[in-house]
């Protein structure tokens, strides 16, 4: 592929995930409808110029609870990115600096938990703390948190190696200097991919839970969700899924081909 064929895609995605956030913010002046409200008297019925993607089971605006979802799944995305991130960060970092007794406790704890498969872990919390929001931030921070510690660990360890280091040590810099100044600088824009990459995974993994009945509880508007009471009419009607699934498909992949492209530029 071109560089101008990869920049035109890049901008098209960009675009496509800003669409996303700009639809999740301004969902209540796009649409009047509540996602919520129940109105037998309206299911199932197919796109038509009031309701313009059709209604569910329930008679609920698809439209609006797509608006609504693309805030329940971007936040929790968003957030649960960030408390990974920061928490990968904190335990990396200290498994770096701090070699013997909590290197050990970090590593070792990092190991044990890796070595379940991350599927078969986020089941497990789950089914510990149940099925709702608490469970699912949960579970899915745990099972990816070791991986993060992993990571960082590894890439301020090679920092750690350098010579401009080893000079800060002999003029006596503090550890929290030589984060500041050598550390964060130089894995700044690893975190910045790894995140992006990673949070298209994430999404996926709120969506798989929440269609599944172990994440986000009806009735809350959230794309997995809406996946799983649209399966409960898929045979006859099928377009009810187009929706949600065609946001979660162009949300993940927008956000993989972006993270991939500064992958690529920071090489």
């Amino acid at each position: 592929m071109t560089t101008k064929k990869k920049d035109i895609i890049l901008i098209i995605s960009i675009c496509v995930l800003v669409l996303f956030i700009l639809l999740a913010i301004l969902a209540p002046v796009i649409t009047h409808f509540d996602p919520n409200s129940i109105h037998l008297s309206e299911k199932l019925q197919l796109p038509n110029l009031i309701h313009i993607l059709g209604t569910d089971e329930l008679g609920r605006d698809i439209f609006s609870r797509i608006l609504y979802g693309a805030r329940t799944t971007l936040l929790l995305g968003v957030l649960l990115t960030l408390i990974i991130l920061l928490l990968g960060a904190i335990l990396g970092f200290l498994a770096a600096f701090y070699k013997g007794f909590i290197e050990t406790i970090v590593t070792g704890i990092c190991t044990l938990f890796l070595a379940l498969p991350s599927e078969m872990l986020t089941l497990m919390i789950i089914a510990l703390i149940g099925p709702n929001f608490v469970g699912l931030v949960f579970a899915i921070v745990l099972a990816k948190l070791p991986w993060y510690v992993q990571m960082i660990k590894a890439d301020t360890e090679q920092i750690l190696e350098r010579d401009y280091v080893a000079f800060s040590h002999i003029v006596k810099r503090s550890r929290l200097w030589i984060l500041l100044h050598h550390v964060l600088p130089n894995i700044a824009n690893h975190l910045i991919v790894y995140a992006t990459i990673d949070m298209s995974a994430l999404i996926i993994s709120i969506a798989s839970l929440s269609f599944l009945g172990l994440g986000v509880q009806a009735p809350t508007a959230e794309w997995g969700r809406m996946l799983s009471d649209a399966g409960e009419s898929a045979v006859s009607y099928p377009w009810q899924m187009i929706p949600a699934g065609l946001a979660i498909f162009l949300v993940s992949v927008t956000l993989n081909y972006i993270g991939d492209s500064i992958r690529k530029d920071r090489k």
